[in-house]
């Protein structure tokens, strides 16, 4: 059995019983398995809690006020509101909101507890063996979008061809490699990378042998070539530092594509900014399925932590045991740390779990006795070399990426839009009032004498006050 056959058999939408799982943050492995069938477990649970999971697709379907969303879950209208405001959204905005956030995923952020579900669905102790850390919406968005790879009726019942291209977009180190390896998995296409290196000529080759390596491809059923840099090769402004030939082979492929929709390869570029592409690049027929690719949010970054850092550690790893006596297994130890991680990317969540492991093990080489404590200095200071990429550079492009995302897919990622500007007004700078007449502002006098205020010291030292947008 499929989702979307066990949501007609609860007489709900496939959409809500998608986000039921997210919202509640299910691990996708008790769900479905790797075939996306349902998993007996739960179906078992659907049946039984049919009557919670339709007031749950009945409220999902629904546009909402503040204060239906408060008479839904049962609380008052302050507390909703309150939610609303420290997510970055005046007091005035949020009164008059209406959203189609779930009323239940705000219950759960304010404190209302499901514990029947967390019966049901328990933790894992084991992070490294999960099938997905997080991202269960961007996955079943991903298995929408596909559905014309996977479900071979799709031409004849819809009409919805597959698609000759798609770009991954999203900020540097936010996974786009690891999201085209998952998309090829999810469609049973072998996945082949052309870097851009291979582009640039910057390899012993030439164009030419590329061009027989591309049309080699092309004859293979079900490849996919994933493209590393799109945004640059197929700019509409910056200087072009490829093969000339190699670009018209693209688009030559690109045409041939278009005209047989039986050929089996698909072509995936990555982009760091969509709206650099050339126009008739994402012209239709084309690579016209652009997937945004999200930095972690909050509770992904703490679960994300402790995969890093136990993922193909065998049992008798000292790590594992430090970890193990400073009750560290859990997200929730380290969903403070997660919490300051504000924008940060998949990659530099690595370098701070990979900076961890480093300076422990020091600490391991001049004590094995194991009782190592994951001090408060140890952490900032990994904390702080991960925080180092973390540039000016970096935030811009995650500016742009939630504009382009909120234009592109913000009513299929509303929830993300929300936490993403949030965190990104986490970096925005105040601008200083001008005292026109020259002399000091007393609040200046303070900052002068060391004492600047809470909102600026909270801020990273990176951002130096700088971003004003």
């Amino acid at each position: 059995m499929k989702l979307k056959d066990l949501a007609s058999q609860l007489g709900i939408s496939l959409e809500s019983l998608q986000n039921f799982i997210y919202d509640f943050n299910i691990d996708l492995g008790f769900c479905i398995d790797e075939h996306f069938e349902v998993t007996e477990a739960f179906q078992k649970f659907a049946l039984k809690n049919k009557s919670f999971l339709e007031k749950y697709a009945l409220d999902h379907s629904k546009i909402k006020t503040v204060a239906e969303i408060a008479q839904t879950i049962g609380v008052k209208e302050e507390e909703v509101l309150n939610f609303f405001i420290s997510n970055g959204i005046p007091e005035e905005t949020a009164k008059q909101l209406k959203t189609n956030l779930s009323s239940y995923l705000i219950h759960l952020y304010i404190g209302g507890e499901y514990p029947f579900i967390n019966e049901a669905f328990p933790e894992t102790e084991n992070y490294a063996e999960k099938t997905l850390i997080g991202y269960t919406d961007l996955y079943f968005y991903l298995a929408d979008m596909l559905d014309p790879f996977i479900n071979k009726d799709q031409l004849q019942t819809w009409g919805i061809s597959k698609p000759a291209g798609m770009v991954l977009y999203g900020p540097p180190g936010s996974g786009k490699i690891y999201w085209a390896r998952r998309i090829a998995s999810m469609i049973g296409y072998e996945f082949v990378h052309v870097y851009k290196d291979y582009l640039a000529g910057n390899f012993k080759t030439s164009s030419s042998s590329f061009s027989r390596f591309l049309t080699k491809k092309m004859e293979q059923p079900k490849t996919m070539l994933f493209i590393d840099a799109f945004d640059e090769l197929f700019s509409s402004t910056s200087e072009r530092n490829f093969f000339s030939e190699t670009v018209e082979l693209i688009h030559t492929i690109l045409r041939h594509v278009q005209k047989d929709n039986h050929k089996e390869l698909l072509i995936v570029g990555s982009a760091e900014i969509l709206n650099l592409l050339n126009s008739d690049i994402l012209a239709p027929g084309r690579f016209d399925m652009q997937i945004p690719i999200f930095p972690p949010n909050e509770d992904e970054r703490a679960q994300l932590i402790v995969y890093h850092l136990t993922c193909h550690l065998v049992p008798s790893s000292p790590l594992l045991q430090i970890l193990k006596n400073q009750n560290a297994l859990s997200k929730e130890f380290w969903q403070p740390i997660a919490a300051q991680m504000k924008l940060f990317s998949n990659t530099m969540i690595i370098d701070f779990t990979q900076s961890l492991k480093k300076r422990l093990y020091a600490l391991y080489r001049k004590d094995e006795t194991k009782n190592i404590e994951l001090t408060e200095k140890i952490l900032l200071a990994a904390f702080n070399e991960a925080k180092s990429k973390l540039t000016l550079e970096y935030l811009k492009k995650c500016a742009v990426f939630i504009m382009e995302a909120k234009q592109n897919i913000g009513q299929d990622f509303p929830h993300r839009i929300l936490g993403l500007e949030s965190d990104f007004e986490f970096y925005q700078a105040k601008k200083t009032p001008v005292n026109k007449i020259g002399f000091k502002q007393p609040d200046a006098i303070k900052e002068s004498n060391g004492t600047a205020s809470s909102k600026e010291t909270d801020s990273p030292d990176i951002v130096d006050n700088m971003l004003i947008i």
